[in-house]
């Protein structure tokens, strides 16, 4: 088997640089700081990992709202739904599944815990990365044992926070334990509810049958 997506024959390794970078790259002043550039990449990519793995969360999401929805135009339901925000469909699974009976501790704790990776996905979506020096550090450096820190800069809000490694490590776990939550949760949900006339079943929610 040969996938023919994977159509790159350089193995230049790939960075990612912030704004400064490529304008010093733009007056062709070739002054960067590669560990900087290094660190900055690393970061980066485990943040797009969770990003990636909570786009995988919302297509399950999507499942339940077709189901529960159960519109005569599956296809132009799916549309609309692309067209919406997370947190929108979230408010719509919820009231979906309050109309449907299922308002309870165990559908009110998923909610909980979808929106909170929701949220936390948003926050990286919408940040910008950049390294300062760590509290209790000054500058110049009186030694060599400076610490850096790497913070993210919420572009809506203007917050600032820092971020780690093992922090984005934590948030693509909680993002996978979140899609089996509600997967396992799709399990309990097909049994009780109402059998939809419309929905022709999915990829995780499958279609009744008597």
């Amino acid at each position: 088997m040969r996938s023919i997506s994977f159509d790159d024959p350089s193995d230049d390794d790939l960075f990612v640089f912030s704004g400064s970078d490529l304008l010093i790259a733009h007056y062709n002043q070739i002054d960067l700081d590669w560990q900087e550039v290094a660190e900055r990449t690393a970061l980066d990519q485990r943040r797009g990992l969770v990003v990636l793995q909570v786009a995988v969360l919302e297509d399950l999401v999507d499942e339940f709202l077709l189901y529960l929805g159960d519109e005569h135009d599956q296809e132009a339901h799916r549309r609309r739904l692309n067209q919406q925000t997370i947190g929108v469909r979230l408010g719509q699974l919820e009231r979906l599944l309050h109309e449907a009976g299922f308002h309870d501790d165990c559908s009110q704790q998923l909610l909980v815990d979808l929106r909170r990776v929701v949220d936390r996905r948003n926050d990286l979506v919408h940040g910008t990365t950049w390294p300062r020096l760590a509290p209790g550090n000054t500058w110049p450096p009186m030694d060599r044992n400076v610490e850096v820190e790497w913070v993210l800069t919420d572009r809506r809000t203007g917050a600032t926070r820092r971020i780690t490694m093992r922090e984005l490590r934590d948030n693509l776990n909680e993002a996978a334990g979140a899609f089996s939550e509600l997967l396992a949760y799709a399990e309990f949900f097909v049994e009780r509810a109402p059998w939809p006339t419309n929905f022709g079943g999915g990829t995780y929610l499958s279609e009744p049958t008597p």
